[in-house]
C-alpha cells in the first residue's frame, strides 16, 4: 500500500478522535467543571495523544501536518467570525490557535530530522503546561486564564516535575535542559506559551544535540 494512502486511512479515525475530544469530551468538561478545564482536556486527550501516537501510525508527515493545519484553521475561524466555541474558546485568547499551529510547525520541520524532538516539545505543551494550569487553578483560585498568575509558582514546579522525565526519556540531557527552559518560560508574559514552550524547547534540544551533548 502506498504510504500516503496508508496514512489517509489511519488518519481518518485519528482525526475523528481529535474532533470527539474537541467537541463532546471537552464540552462535558466545560459543563461539569469550567471552560478552563475543557481546554486542558484538549491538551491531554487530543494534543498529548496525537504527539505520542503519530510516530507509530503514520509513515510520512503529510497527513499529520495537514490535519494539524486544518485544526489551526478550524480554531482560528470562530475567533475571526466572533462565533467562538464557547466551551473552550475565550475572546482575545488564541492559545488553542497557537497550540495547533505549533504542532504544524514542529512536525513539519522535525519529522524527517528527528521526530522525537517534535514529540518531546509537543508533550511539554500538552502535559506539562496542562498540569501547570490545573495546579495554578487549584492553589490560586478558579480563572479563565492561568497566566493571570504572574511569575514563578507551584504551577511551574509541577510543570518541571512532568516535563523533566519526558525530556530525559525521549532526548536525554538536552531534553532535561529543555524541560527547565519550558518550565521557566511558561511563567512570563510576552509571546504566547503555546509558541514559546514547544518551539523554543525543540530548538534547544536540536541545538544541544547538534553540538554533541
Amino acid at each position: 500500500m502506498h504510504p500516503i494512502l496508508h496514512d489517509v486511512l489511519v488518519g481518518i479515525p485519528f482525526f475523528l478522535w481529535v474532533l470527539v475530544v474537541v467537541f463532546p469530551v471537552s464540552r462535558w468538561f466545560y459543563e461539569k467543571y469550567s471552560n478552563y478545564r475543557a481546554r486542558k482536556a484538549i491538551h491531554y486527550f487530543a494534543g498529548g495523544f496525537a504527539a505520542l501516537i503519530a510516530p507509530f501510525i503514520f509513515k510520512t508527515p503529510y497527513v499529520f501536518v495537514t490535519a494539524s493545519f486544518l485544526l489551526f484553521i478550524m480554531t482560528y475561524i470562530p475567533h475571526a467570525q466572533e462565533k467562538r466555541f464557547e466551551w473552550f474558546q475565550i475572546s482575545g485568547k488564541y492559545g488553542e490557535v497557537y497550540f495547533t499551529f505549533s504542532y504544524f510547525v514542529l512536525f513539519s520541520i522535525f519529522w524527517n530530522l528527528d521526530i522525537w524532538v517534535a514529540v518531546t516539545a509537543a508533550l511539554f505543551m500538552a502535559f506539562g503546561d496542562g498540569i501547570t494550569g490545573i495546579v495554578k487553578e487549584h492553589f490560586y483560585g478558579k480563572r479563565e486564564n492561568e497566566r493571570a498568575v504572574k511569575g514563578l509558582n507551584l504551577g511551574n514546579l509541577a510543570m518541571f516535575i512532568v516535563c523533566a522525565p519526558i525530556g530525559y526519556i525521549f532526548e536525554g540531557v538536552p531534553g532535561l535542559i529543555a524541560a527547565v527552559y519550558a518550565s521557566l518560560v511558561e511563567a512570563f508574559y510576552g509571546i504566547d506559551d503555546n509558541v514559546t514552550v514547544p518551539l523554543g524547547s525543540a530548538a534547544i534540544i536540536w541545538l544541544l544535540k547538534s553540538a554533541g551533548l
